[in-house]
């Protein structure tokens, strides 16, 4: 049954700390405090224990934070390698089988430098004001992302990309779209981003043989660094500008080197400037 306006407690609710957008390190050392203060009231009552915990986790469910300033004090004051822990998953940084030992020395010996392979693939070109994609590998890409638009279309081709059976694998995500390959996850900063990267691959494949063979997180940094030089947006065809930009979140702040569309502000990649800055494939 429809109602004029939202509940109580959806006037109440601060979106901008909880749902989607709830910073999980702030969550956690507030129900820290509200845990301490709830022990300190059980030393005058258990009542007052139970009203004091109660309250404050309403407060926590309701608002994001239960102290004031939060989002700042927590950035400030907690170890980044604790607010590393409240991240993104990352994969196993130590192999745990035999198999798993081959393939890594297997992909070491077939690492490739990615200025000669991209270049010798045909999809990078010396321009005069230097390396720049191929209007021909553009147009291939082009044609590809015409027959990627929808999510499931998507889902063969990144199996593909990722060495990884596709029933097996979870794309997920609304503006900014994650894909669950085992207990790794990978992130774009947009849907035309993840679009770009499946095109890339689609032609690489198509164009070489040797593709295949490159070592599967090389393939990976090599379709980002070639995505954010694609030049024309995904999402409306407009252009592609390259911008530093101070990002804030409720656990940082840290300078990225964004890949942007001039029109709509589509994003086709987040670059750390430090090591892409200037640069095409690394």
């Amino acid at each position: 049954m429809p109602t004029d306006g939202p509940s109580p407690l959806g006037r109440m609710r601060n979106a901008e700390h909880t749902g989607e957008n709830r910073c999980w390190p702030c969550t956690a050392v507030n129900v820290a405090i509200a845990a301490v203060l709830s022990g300190v009231a059980a030393l005058v009552a258990v009542e007052l224990a139970l009203a004091v915990a109660l309250l404050s986790l309403a407060a926590i469910a309701l608002r994001g934070y239960l102290v004031p300033g939060t989002p700042a004090l927590t950035r400030t004051y907690l170890p980044e390698r604790v607010l590393r822990a409240f991240g993104k998953p990352s994969p196993p940084t130590e192999p745990d089988d035999f198999e798993t030992l081959q393939k890594v020395a297997y992909h070491r010996e077939n690492a490739v430098d990615a200025d000669d392979f991209l270049a010798e693939a045909g999809v990078t070109a010396d321009r005069d004001e230097g390396r720049e994609l191929t209007e021909e590998f553009v147009a291939a890409v082009a044609e590809r992302l015409a027959e990627t638009a929808e999510v499931e279309t998507l889902r063969a081709p990144l199996a593909d990309a990722f060495d990884a059976d596709p029933s097996e694998m979870t794309v997920d995500g609304d503006e900014h779209p994650s894909v669950r390959v085992g207990n790794r996850i990978r992130e774009w900063p947009s849907w035309s981003a993840l679009r770009v990267d499946v095109a890339a691959h689609e032609t690489l494949t198509a164009q070489t043989d040797d593709w295949a063979a490159v070592p599967l997180e090389q393939r990976v940094n090599m379709l980002e660094t070639v995505r954010s030089h694609y030049p024309t947006c995904p999402a409306c065809g407009g252009g592609v500008r390259r911008a530093n930009e101070v990002q804030t979140s409720c656990c940082g702040v840290h300078e990225v080197l964004a890949v942007a569309c001039d029109d709509c502000g589509e994003r086709l990649a987040e670059l750390d400037p430090t090591t892409h800055a200037g640069r095409l494939v690394s």
